[in-house]
This record gives structure tokens, sequence and C-alpha cells, in this order.
């Protein structure tokens, strides 16, 4: 994904420096994260499988690679990977890190 402008990231609509904004289709997931950020702050670094696994719900589960997407662009998680050929693995950004855990268990 594409480099976030910091200034979006507050804003409802959060675009890349290269001007593209948040997709209307990603929306939606927002809602789920209360439960997958706390998820992810319990096991990360994790893989797209390792947290998968942790979620119960599987409706949830059958959302969670669009969440993800979702996440990126609102700059809550970001993507860790060691090697070009290694799984890719996703931690908690700052921003992810600064929503209070409440908050986070409650959603």
């Amino acid at each position: 994904m594409a480099l976030l402008d910091p200034d979006s990231l507050d804003t409802e609509t959060p675009r890349t420096l290269d001007g593209r904004s948040y997709p209307d289709h990603l929306r939606p997931f927002a809602a789920y994260d209360g439960q997958l950020l706390h998820l992810l702050s319990e096991i990360e670094p994790a893989t797209f499988d390792e947290l998968s696994v942790k979620v119960e719900d599987p409706k949830v589960r059958a959302v969670l690679s669009r969440w993800i997407a979702s996440a990126e662009w609102r700059g809550l998680i970001e993507r860790r990977d060691p090697t070009h050929s290694s799984p890719r693995k996703y931690v908690l950004s700052a921003r992810g890190k600064a929503r209070p855990t409440a908050e986070l268990r409650a959603s």
C-alpha cells in the first residue's frame, strides 16, 4: 500500500500521499476494530493465518482480510515483512496502540 498522508488520518477520508482516498467499500469493516485490534495486540506480530485462528466467530473470520485492508488504510496496523519472500506480518501502529483498551474490547 502507498504511504498514508498523516494529515488525513483523523479525517473521514484518509488519503495516500499520491492522493488516493479511503475506499467506500472498506468503511463497514471499521466496526470490527475493537475486537480485532485487541486480538492483534495480544499476539503481534502475526500473519493473517495466526490472527485468523484466534478469531472465534466465523462471521468475523470471513471479513478478516477486508478488515486488514481497512485498518491499514486508516493507519491502525502496519505490515512487517522481514524479507520479500517471507509471510506478511501485521502489528499495531502507534495510532492503533493509542486507542484505549476499553474501547478496543467494547467494540
